[in-house]
């Protein structure tokens, strides 16, 4: 029967016939591993999501855990977590892909990824404990040069303990550089730290004996703005040279928020410093804050993208089972048969058409989110500086579109799924209720996808000269000059083409723009991050289409020619029905249009 929560065979087609993954094992860095330990790794992941993680979702129909509680002080997760989280740290799933170094396996990026995508895909909610940590234990790694630092690896990296990222304050939530937040020295080295944290994702719980908080703070007497920033690792519990606790660290929990999703998950205000007792330790040099957090938030972007991925692919597959069940209606060639029996909901033109908008969403969602962790792994596997230049300017020129886009659709795949259910999709009764509501706060948080967008059009394209769109445009030419000598797939390869061509003029329009009228560029950023999206991911459905054709040709197994057929299919609808629409979409961006600027607010109120 096939899983309600993953695809695992579209996981499997992705990373060893699209991104060819046996090319990078077996020779540095990966010279370790094979096709067959990663086929092991993919198998222990899906077993752990269906058997372990899926069934802690939500469901309060049935009584199963929802709610994180906060009493007394203390927060505490969904009784469900306490397993859980022990099995996932004891599985060394917190580092798949780290160096051996630090007690990782050493494994691609490319299936780190895949196997959080299978996780997220079974809850979100929980998943954002381990994911925190991971990515703190990355930030220490890199930047904590301290006599304190490997401890602090062994226990964030083995799970004992947490890590958080605390950034947003109450009077300054985007505006990072408003903050508050103050760090005076002491004599010893240390720091006093004072200000209150908000929307802190896992700020607090009792999963671990200790928390490891990386803390953006101003130095007393450094300038206002981004530049006078600071960082520092700053913990719950204070810890001695060998990893024993000592006293509480003042850092205090004010209260957890109650949202319209991710219960599971304890979203805290945090409090250092309020009895003037809170001990930080500076990361790197002095008022390099925000160059050395970005490093943790750029990789928290790319995994808030794979949670769009992830649920929108447990939303599909929920809608997509519940739809060859459920009976309703008679078959449109027998309407007026009164005596015509009823069929599944999936026999209805407009269901498909909205299972395949759902896939092809998918599908092209996940290759977009997969593809960013094979430049990773391209640029680790580099033999040359130029080759490294190439895949590193890709990894952060793709970090915006991957967080915006993929969030955006998980918001459009899961509001389908419901729609697919009909009423009962509305209903507590069936998951996809909560995966829209879990989705809702990815086009939020890790920088809004307002910013997403305005990060793309004020640096990405213009970085180092357009070298990165430059080359990120020259990886699309092989598989649309290919589908474009195949006359099943001519027409949408010149779709694409098309597309991509015109996303590259739209880029040159909106950079004169910006000095002569720069609200339309402004205005335009997020339809403009979109269009480009939309054009990259017809390319990769170009791409698994062309593999899809030539497999398809010498498939024996029915299975297999379903998949095969499903791939071209979904390809053809989601090129002509949305990377279609995109230079049109281009051509009014890129006019002078600029209602939202011209209009008085007092209209607003009308």
């Amino acid at each position: 029967m096939a899983s309600q929560w993953i695809d695992e065979r579209d996981i499997h087609f992705l990373l060893h016939e699209v991104f060819n993954i046996g090319d990078l094992l077996g020779k540095p860095p990966f010279e370790d591993h094979d096709e067959d330990m990663v086929n092991m790794v993919l198998a222990e992941a899906a077993k752990l999501t269906e058997n372990e993680i899926a069934p802690t979702y939500p469901d309060e129909v049935h009584g199963k855990p929802v709610e994180v509680k906060f009493e007394n002080g203390k927060v505490t997760v969904p009784e469900a977590y306490h397993r859980l989280y022990r099995l996932y740290c004891e599985g060394g799933w917190l580092t798949t892909s780290e160096s051996y170094e630090v007690g990782g396996q050493g494994l691609p990026q490319l299936v780190s990824a895949a196997c959080a995508n299978m996780f997220l895909s079974g809850n979100q909610a929980f998943m954002m404990y381990p994911g925190l940590t991971h990515g703190a234990a990355r930030l220490m790694e890199d930047f904590f040069h301290h006599e304190l630092r490997d401890i602090v690896l062994e226990k964030m990296y083995t799970g004992q303990w947490a890590g958080t990222m605390c950034l947003t304050e109450p009077g300054a939530g985007s505006d990072v550089g408003a903050l508050k937040t103050t760090a005076r020295r002491n004599d010893d080295g240390t720091y006093s730290i004072t200000g209150t944290k908000c929307f802190i994702s896992s700020g607090d719980h009792d999963l671990t004996e200790n928390i490891i908080h990386p803390v953006l703070a101003r130095i007393v007497g450094d300038p206002p703005g981004t530049k006078g920033i600071s960082i520092f690792m700053v913990p719950k519990i204070r810890f001695n040279a060998d990893g024993t606790l000592g006293e509480p660290n003042d850092v205090i929990t004010g209260n957890i928020e109650h949202k319209m999703g991710i219960h599971g998950n304890a979203t805290c205000t945090l409090n250092f410093g309020e009895n003037g007792n809170c001990i930080g330790y500076l990361m790197g040099e002095e008022r390099d804050g925000m160059k050395i957090m970005f490093h943790m938030m750029n990789e928290e972007r790319q995994g808030v993208g794979m949670m769009g991925v992830a649920l929108a692919g447990a939303a599909y597959q929920h809608a997509l089972a519940y739809s060859k069940e459920r009976l309703q209606g008679s078959d449109i060639m027998k309407t007026g048969d009164p005596n015509a029996p009823q069929v599944p909901i999936i026999q209805h033109p407009d269901v498909r058409r909205m299972l395949l908008r759902m896939k092809s969403i998918t599908e092209g969602n996940r290759a977009l989110a997969y593809y960013i962790y094979y430049c990773m792994d391209k640029t680790k596997a580099a033999a040359t500086d130029d080759e490294h230049f190439k895949w590193n300017g890709l990894v952060d020129f793709l970090t915006p579109l991957v967080k915006a886009h993929c969030t955006d659709m998980g918001d459009v795949v899961t509001s389908l799924a419901i729609q697919t259910y009909g009423g009962y999709g509305y209903c507590k009764e069936y998951p996809v209720e909560q995966m829209a509501r879990d989705n809702r706060i990815n086009p939020i948080y890790e920088g809004t996808n307002g910013i997403q967008a305005l990060d793309l059009l004020g640096r990405k394209l213009g970085a180092k000269k357009g070298m990165y769109f430059m080359n990120l445009l020259g990886e699309t030419q092989a598989e649309v000059g290919k589908a474009k000598n195949n006359d099943n797939l001519k027409e949408e390869a010149a779709i694409v083409e098309g597309a991509l061509n015109k996303c590259a003029e739209a880029a040159m329009a909106f950079s004169s723009l910006i000095k002569s009228n720069p609200f339309v560029p402004l205005l335009a950023a997020s339809d403009f991050l979109n269009c480009l999206s939309e054009a990259l991911i017809g390319w990769f459905h170009i791409w698994m289409a062309n593999i899809a054709t030539e497999k398809l040709a010498s498939a024996t197994v029915d299975s297999e020619k379903a998949f095969y057929t499903g791939k071209i299919e979904s390809a053809k609808f989601y090129i002509n029905r949305t990377t279609a629409l995109v230079p049109s979409k281009l051509e009014t961006l890129t006019k002078d249009e600029i209602s939202a600027i011209r209009i008085p607010e007092e209209a607003f109120l009308v």
